[in-house]
């Protein structure tokens, strides 16, 4: 319990910060931020497109003043392209924290 208040107050901030900011260039394509469904078509063409948005996202992270912070409120999403991260990479993150 301790830790969904914890992650509720980081969104919250998280949610503020954007805010402030004016706003963030992913909300213009959050398509791009949850590719996962066109990996799940299989074909070649989705997985290129696939391969493509998370490479944009990334692009589009790595200039983001909230980058950090969005990435602390990913660690706990299991979909998405969140603080320049995949949801794998998440996964060996948290690993890593563990050891």
């Amino acid at each position: 319990m301790t830790a969904d208040i914890r992650l509720d107050q980081a969104t919250i901030e998280l949610h503020e910060t954007i805010m402030d900011n004016g706003g963030v260039e992913c909300e213009q394509v959050p398509d791009v931020f949850f590719p996962e469904e066109w990996a799940a078509r299989g074909a070649s063409q989705s997985t290129n497109m696939y391969n493509m948005a998370i490479d944009t996202a990334r692009q589009i992270c790595m200039r983001c003043p909230v980058m950090a912070q969005c990435l602390r409120v990913g660690m706990a999403e299991d979909y998405g392209i969140w603080g320049g991260t995949t949801p794998k990479q998440r996964r060996q993150l948290k690993i890593e924290q563990q050891l």
